[in-house]
């Protein structure tokens, strides 16, 4: 006897489908006629899995693709072969050295979200610290990296859109310390951030290898300020040898890559 689908989870396992055999990124018309599904529906799952942080959406291409964080839904099985390899991999042994909560995050519209969270061995972060949760774009160490690779333009752009969508007037951004923090950012190599999602808790994040058409990523370790602002430089240290390790895994295997700043890089290298 057949067995019974429900005909939006098998569209959706459809769409995933059709992005592992095309391996790049595709409009909303070209999934809807590879899967001959009306447009209407098609861009309805498109977009669901957009805001569920499973698919991104390229406003210039006007295409899609799917998230780091629909390949991790199945990441541990890849860690039992692999795991040398694995992203979960290094994020756990930049649990183990630090103690401290591992966070890797992209942008997810118009907030940053943590496609996956390793938390602290001993200390427990605050609850918003999870996998999935959407964090600020413009206030975050996460979000100060990924803005960094933009141009000013496309910055206060969305700069603009966010302060007008805030409804607390307390957490708009000033455009010029905002454009002043991405200019630091881009200089040293890192973002860092107190305070602006956790009370009493920060980060210090640097940009992570992402693959061809993905978002950036961006990889950062987090814990109390105080012991954030003693311990920064090590931090800094580790996150850099393990961009290094994942650049190295990736051009071992001839995986093209996003290209660290030279800042970065070369301080992997100490």
């Amino acid at each position: 006897m057949a067995v019974s689908v429900v005909k939006s989870a098998g569209r959706v396992i459809e769409i995933f489908e059709f992005f592992a055999e095309r391996r790049e990124p595709a409009t909303m018309m070209e999934v809807a006629r590879a899967l001959n599904c009306p447009p209407s529906s098609t861009s309805a799952l498109l977009n669901s899995l957009c805001q569920l942080g499973y698919m991104d959406f390229d406003r210039r291409g006007r295409t899609y693709l799917p998230t780091l964080r629909a390949a991790l839904l199945g990441i541990w099985v890849n860690d039992l072969f692999l795991s040398d390899g694995s992203i979960l991999a290094l994020m756990n042994d930049l649990r183990a050295k630090t103690g401290e909560t591992v966070a890797l995050g992209a942008q997810s519209g118009l907030h940053v979200q943590y496609i996956h969270v390793m938390r602290a061995l001993v200390r427990q972060p605050h609850a918003e610290v999870a996998t999935g949760r959407l964090r600020p774009l413009l206030r975050s160490a996460v979000g100060q990296v990924i803005l960094s690779l933009k141009d000013n333009e496309e910055v206060v752009a969305l700069a603009r859109r966010i302060n007008a969508e805030e409804k607390d007037p307390a957490k708009r951004v000033r455009i010029e310390d905002l454009l002043q923090r991405l200019e630091i950012c881009r200089r040293e190599g890192y973002g860092y951030s107190e305070g602006a999602t956790t009370p009493g808790g920060g980060i210090v994040a640097v940009l992570f290898p992402s693959p061809p058409h993905h978002p950036p990523m961006a990889l950062g370790i987090g814990t109390a300020i105080p012991k954030l602002r003693d311990r920064k430089e090590f931090y800094l240290s580790i996150l850099r040898k393990a961009v290094a390790k994942q650049s190295r895994y990736l051009s071992d295997h001839h995986i093209p890559h996003s290209r660290l700043p030279a800042r970065s890089a070369g301080a992997a290298e100490n």
